[in-house]
């Protein structure tokens, strides 16, 4: 009678569940059904699909700690900006959206930044190295941002004076592009 080895049983089950646990992973990675995540990356830049439902809106505090809602600015076209002060696309666009909203506030189009998994020391930083004057509103915990279907930062949405979304960029943007949504923005507005 043979004695079986406990040890080379359970080195040998153990094996045989680990080939099959990494074949199914992978097999399940490479699937078409296998909803595709880009951690926090966005895989298109420019102008895409408005990620937000119609209606959305947010409450947050800026750093004077006062409420700040989607609501105040209706009458006026506007552009949401989200962004973090260690995005390093948002760091080489923040003297762009620093000047533009100089320029384009006297225009009627207003802007807010909304700080997403940032602190309000790094902010202040941020806005006194990039002279921002516009309102910038914390999202901590990225609640708002998860609510407008923002995947990563910058992400802007252009918002007409009535309050609905007109179009929505990816990524950061140069003076020109800038300045070319800003104007459709304000064409849109008039229709």
């Amino acid at each position: 009678m043979k004695i079986i080895n406990t040890k080379n049983l359970v080195l040998t089950t153990s094996i045989i569940f680990l080939i099959v646990f990494f074949s199914l992973l992978i097999a399940g990675s490479i699937s078409e059904k296998t909803p595709k995540i880009n951690m926090g990356v966005n895989s298109i830049l420019g102008e895409v699909k408005v990620s937000a439902p119609a209606g959305s809106s947010f409450e947050l505090e800026n750093l004077k700690g006062e409420k700040i809602n989607l609501s105040d600015y209706k009458g006026k076209p506007l552009l949401i900006d989200f962004w973090s002060s260690w995005c390093g696309p948002c760091i080489k666009e923040a003297e762009i959206l620093s000047e533009a909203e100089k320029e384009w506030k006297f225009r009627g189009i207003e802007f807010i930044g909304i700080a997403v998994w940032d602190n309000k020391d790094q902010i202040i930083e941020f806005m006194e190295n990039y002279d921002i004057q516009y309102d910038i509103v914390i999202d901590k915990n990225g609640y708002t941002a998860v609510d407008f279907g923002v995947i990563a930062v910058p992400e802007k949405f252009f918002v007409r004076s009535d309050g609905s979304f007109a179009f929505k960029v990816n990524g950061p943007n140069n003076k020109d592009s800038l300045d070319k949504y800003l104007s459709r923005l304000l064409d849109e507005d008039k229709k």
